[in-house]
């Protein structure tokens, strides 16, 4: 059969053909798992974002809520995920993957990045530059808005000259919402210095949340410890605000600081920042410490949290 290469539409479904061909994902059960592709990716999602409801799940994989009810009973039966009442809310459950859950997260995505590693291995440094930001302008121009109206955000990797301007953004923004003086500033100016003199790949990364090809938020994974890894540099643009961009972040920090073997993750913050304490909460951390303290100009209650990562 010969495809005509010049409609829209049968280009775009010669490439589904292609790719899903390439990556096996017509396969009866994902990368040699026990999991199919809906299985899978439900194991994904709540391996990145804690405190999720099956209602959260439905509208986010677009899934009937009656095959992703059946769906998550047969995930429990496997031991892979809990249900529960959220500490939060009692009217509202929760899902939460179990160790065994973990364990087939961390398998899944290992099998994936050695898999799509072997699609790329025959291409150059330029050659996958290319086909990054060409994969880049199809996400935009095929999925660029979601069914709501919003811009859908990308969570990368980032590039030169990007921490500087995070740092910049984020003591403009606590300077103009929270009245946070020079002070916060120099922290700021610190930490990036001490990450830009320590980064190493192996270790550290810092996270970029890209909306409209703009930067829209940062967050940041250092080490602290030989088994310890610290969240920093975490921020949201005010009008980037509502995309659950601060979840998808620090799920991304979590993500990475288990691929390099943290055992943990801590961080600092303070107990007047609201929105970022219930992500922190969302995505399992608990309080372990605090102190009050005189700062920015401010009088401030300094908190200290924790993630188990094992």
């Amino acid at each position: 059969m010969v495809t005509d290469m010049h409609d829209p539409v049968e280009a775009v479904r010669h490439f589904s053909r292609f790719y899903t061909g390439r990556i096996n994902v017509l396969a009866d059960r994902l990368l040699e798992s026990e999991f199919s592709l809906p299985e899978a990716r439900v194991i994904f999602e709540l391996g990145h974002c804690d405190g999720m409801s099956a209602r959260d799940l439905a509208d986010m994989l677009g899934l009937d809520p009656g095959y992703l009810s059946r769906l998550l009973n047969g995930l429990k039966r496997r031991g892979i995920l809990t249900r529960s009442v959220s500490e939060m809310d009692r009217r509202r459950h929760v899902l939460a993957l179990t160790d065994a859950g973990s364990s087939a997260l961390e398998a899944l995505q290992a099998k994936s990045r050695a898999e799509v590693s072997a699609v790329l291995e025959p291409l150059g440094q330029d050659a996958r530059r290319d086909l990054v930001s060409t994969l880049r302008k199809a996400e935009h121009l095929l999925g660029g808005e979601s069914a709501a109206g919003k811009p859908v955000p990308v969570i990368r990797p980032h590039r030169v000259g990007e921490l500087s301007w995070a740092l910049a953004r984020q003591a403009m923004l606590y300077e103009q919402e929270y009245g946070w003086d020079g002070g916060f500033e120099l922290t700021l100016l610190k930490i990036g210095r001490e990450f830009l003199e320590h980064y190493n790949p192996d270790d550290d990364c810092l996270w970029i949340a890209e909306v409209d090809d703009r930067v829209a938020g940062s967050a940041a994974v250092v080490r602290d410890g030989p088994e310890t890894a610290r969240l920093r540099i975490v921020y949201v643009e005010p009008d980037a605000r509502g995309l659950g961009l601060g979840h998808k972040l620090v799920g991304a920090c979590i993500d990475f600081a288990r691929s390099r073997g943290y055992r943990e993750m801590v961080l600092s913050t303070y107990s007047m920042l609201t929105a970022a304490r219930r992500v922190y909460e969302v995505a399992g951390f608990t309080l372990y410490a605090e102190e009050d303290e005189q700062a920015y100009g401010q009088y401030l209650t300094a908190q200290h949290w924790r993630r188990d990562l094992a």
